[in-house]
């Protein structure tokens, strides 16, 4: 096993490799994961889970910065967490998407509230966002427990779309520290 990105009291992140399309293509062929996801209410096609997995092992190599693996502690696969950088608004956009027979478990705000921390404890970046379509409450209530606030709805990929942010001063007041040290 590669070692964990991160590890919380439940789960761990490790970086994909090429072995894991299967996981990458279970996890996107139920049309209810990938509802609030391009391409929406369907099964992701094969070739767009290849690209996408060939991305997320290529930003992992190239940056260090990628979506992973989220496994619980001993080690089922249950979906995946990470960054990817947006030019539109700029900034890293946080990411995640559990396969449904976790949904209701605390699973995605955990690891949120984790990859938020690992963001401003690793990363020399002033901000992080976050969004979700504008309906999927579900979502945006976890960025809300991940330290995320509101900041502005704007159209993505054609959607109504909600947008979280957080500031490193912002992560660094929630943990009881001040921007200057």
């Amino acid at each position: 096993m590669k070692t964990p990105i991160l590890t919380t009291d439940r789960l761990r992140l490790v970086p994909f490799t090429e072995d894991d399309f299967a996981l990458l293509q279970d996890l996107h062929s139920d049309p209810e994961v990938n509802r609030y996801l391009s391409p929406g209410l369907a099964i992701m096609d094969p070739e767009e889970v290849r690209r996408r997995l060939a991305n997320y092992i290529g930003d992992h190599r190239l940056t260090g910065i990628s979506k992973w693996k989220v496994e619980t502690i001993d080690g089922t696969f249950i979906g995946r967490a990470g960054f990817s950088f947006l030019s539109e608004p700029e900034g890293y956009e946080l990411a995640y998407s559990l396969k449904r027979s976790t949904w209701g478990q605390g699973y995605a705000s955990e690891i949120a509230r984790a990859l938020v921390g690992w963001f401003f404890d690793t990363l020399p970046y002033d901000h992080l966002l976050a969004f979700a379509v504008a309906e999927h409450e579900a979502s945006q209530q976890v960025m809300r427990k991940a330290g995320l606030h509101f900041w502005q709805e704007r159209e993505q990929d054609g959607l109504p779309c909600r947008f979280y942010r957080i500031s490193r001063q912002q992560y660094l007041q929630s943990v009881g520290l001040s921007a200057t040290g």
